[in-house]
């Protein structure tokens, strides 16, 4: 409920009525000037510092940027080897992961502490967690004689989920503390939950940091420091404090090779006036909403700050290569294309290019070639980006790491709508809210090092909408075709060490997801709408992708 506030001068009359005649009136005017409301805001940010047996993934500036490896005395992970679970303030995004480990062991162990900021108002806050992968990769000889089963086709046919335990606290409860977030947990420091596994603790659903159930809001305008910790083995750890404690013994054979993925994501909402809120649930109890897919170019936000602006027959080129890192470079609508004439190269660090108004047209591709460079807002033309070979309307290079492509259209032409270097070390990436029709691929992924995500696209009437595929996180993108059976995704072979992942995402007019040949790893295609009446179709290559369960009906379009 809203509350208007008037406020109300008083007018004060004083004095004899005079009799006949016109005479003059007593009076005062007593005014309240600039009443106003401004709204409130509510705006998380996240950081993370990561351990791992005793290690710490700390920044070690080298001068040359930042640079995170493993300090410590631990033989492993390796002091001086790289790392990426720690990170400073920032949105989160595809590249910040809390755990990225490829080689656990029994009695190994970890923990995280993440940093929640909150802006200016106090809110309630959860945690959302969902386990999309627990996969036997392959099935060695140990394992069998531990009495695991034979490899399968499926994405959750693994025990490394049920071997995994983990735990967290609110890590600056204690009056004894020192240091806020000081990685420890202190008595005093309440347990989220007791250590389990993550097949049970993790296996979805939200965990409640505050909610109207526990009647304390995260603070507003202050920190609040969570301890996330793990162990390869059986966990124990008390309410009363201690650091939890890892026992690898009960971690069998039956393991090895195994591989879990999982997704971590934060939420905060208002507290003041919200006391019904509850974090597994939707505001006043409802349930959560089914989650909507697809692009909205409408919902475009022009650049707030333009360090430079494009106009009439200025080149962009040459706004680019003046600017400074981190800066911001505008198009407005009078630009007129002749001042490039070849593709633009965005190759200072972190630069923005961004349209004033969505739908600023170009008639030469864009190449992004540093690190946190974002293009936003435009309508690209496919034409030769690099090589002949590369024709695209922007082309990633392998040195883009954690790009982002956003609000942009590409209508047709012979090539991809977005394409990614072959090979590239890309250390991740963020391809979302784009149109992508009538190319040859609205997207291609050729092999690489990162973990991509392409996330609500419309992505239509290509000849494949998806190519490559090469370890994308694929979810709440629309596919569709007016021709029935159309290819959606066709997977490339090679597939490389990251495995991918495609759910949440309509599939319609009976498009197909094809292999061709035997995939080098599995592909976890499960919870997609295959329209119109359900039933996902694959053309060649093995059974290597996984498709159930199928949601029963089309997500709701954005």
């Amino acid at each position: 409920m809203k509350k208007i506030i008037t406020s109300v001068g008083m007018i004060v009359f004083m004095g004899a009525l005079i009799a006949g005649g016109t005479g003059a009136f007593f009076s005062d005017t007593e005014t309240s000037t600039a009443n106003f409301f401004t709204a409130g805001a509510i705006d998380l940010k996240v950081d993370s510092q990561q351990h791992y047996n005793g290690n710490v993934c700390t920044d070690v500036d080298t001068g040359e940027g930042v640079d995170y490896e493993w300090v410590g005395t631990s033989t492993y992970p390796v002091a001086g080897t790289a790392c990426d679970g720690t990170w400073t303030l920032t949105d989160l995004g595809p590249s910040y992961k809390f755990f990225n480990f490829g080689d656990v062991k029994p009695g190994d162990e970890g923990e995280n502490t993440i940093s929640l900021h909150i802006d200016s108002n106090p809110a309630w806050a959860c945690a959302d967690v969902s386990i999309t992968s627990n996969d036997d990769m392959s099935t060695v000889e140990p394992e069998l004689e531990a009495g695991d089963a034979t490899n399968t086709a499926s994405i959750m046919d693994g025990e490394l989920a049920q071997n995994l335990m983990f735990t967290a606290w609110l890590d600056n409860a204690s009056t004894s503390e020192a240091t806020p977030g000081d990685n420890i947990h202190q008595p005093g420091e309440v347990l989220f939950f007791t250590p389990g596994p993550a097949s049970g603790v993790l296996a979805g659903g939200s965990l409640t940091l505050a909610d109207g159930g526990t009647g304390t809001p995260l603070p507003g305008g202050s920190t609040s420091y969570i301890g996330l910790a793990w162990c390869a083995g059986t966990m124990t750890a008390t309410t009363g404090g201690g650091q939890p404690t890892c026992d690898g013994s009960t971690m069998g054979n039956e393991v090895q090779t195994d591989s879990m993925t999982a997704d971590l994501t934060f939420r905060v909402e208002q507290a003041r006036n919200n006391e019904e809120f509850r974090c597994g649930a939707g505001d006043n109890g409802e349930p959560t909403p089914r989650e909507s897919v697809g692009a909205v170019l409408s919902s475009y936000v022009s650049p707030a700050i333009c360090d430079a602006t494009v106009t009439g027959t200025s080149s962009i080129q040459t706004a680019l290569d003046a600017a400074a890192d981190n800066s911001t470079v505008c198009v407005d609508p009078t630009y007129d294309m002749s001042g490039d004439n070849v593709a633009i190269r965005m190759e200072k660090l972190g630069v923005t290019l961004a349209a004033t108004v969505r739908g600023v047209n170009l008639d030469v591709p864009v190449v992004l070639s540093n690190s946190n460079v974002t293009v936003t807002g435009f309508d690209g033309l496919i034409g030769q980006a690099e090589s002949i070979a590369e024709q695209t309307a922007f082309y990633v290079d392998g040195d883009a790491n954690n790009f982002k492509i956003s609000y942009n259209t590409v209508n047709g032409g012979v090539g991809a709508g977005i394409l990614t270097e072959t090979g590239g070390a890309n250390a991740g990436g963020l391809i979302t809210n784009n149109t992508l029709s009538g190319a040859t691929q609205g997207i291609y992924i050729n092999p690489h090092t990162g973990v991509f995500t392409i996330e609500f696209n419309d992505i239509d009437n290509n000849v494949a909408g998806i190519g490559g595929l090469n370890g994308a996180t694929v979810q709440f993108n629309e596919f569709e075709h007016t021709t029935p059976g159309s290819e959606a995704i066709g997977a490339d072979p090679t597939i490389d060490a990251n495995p991918a992942v495609v759910h949440f995402n309509n599939f319609l007019n009976g498009m197909m997801f094809n292999t061709y040949v035997g995939l080098a790893g599995n592909v976890n295609a499960i919870n997609n709408f295959w329209g119109p009446n359900g039933g996902a179709a694959q053309t060649g290559g093995t059974d290597q992708v996984s498709f159930v369960p199928e949601e029963v009906s089309a997500f709701p379009h954005n």
